[in-house]
């Protein structure tokens, strides 16, 4: 993914877009943004789920098992 569609996301989620914010997590927890950064892809999951996208929420149980 290019390094400006990163800082598009990272940005959008920063002013509250949830679904960038699980985009955000579901790529720190596979790589898709240079190696996987786990603890990143918890704080994205966890904005994202705190603010009811279901599918942040399976993120985040996913994420805390694999840092186990």
């Amino acid at each position: 993914m290019a390094n400006d569609t990163l800082l598009k996301l990272i940005d959008s989620a920063a002013k509250g877009n949830v679904f960038a914010a699980a985009q955000l997590g579901e790529g720190y927890m596979k790589g898709t943004f240079g190696p996987k950064n786990l603890e990143k892809a918890l704080k994205w999951s966890k904005y994202a789920a705190k603010r009811g996208n279901d599918h942040a929420a399976e993120l985040v149980a996913e994420i805390e098992k694999k840092m186990k």
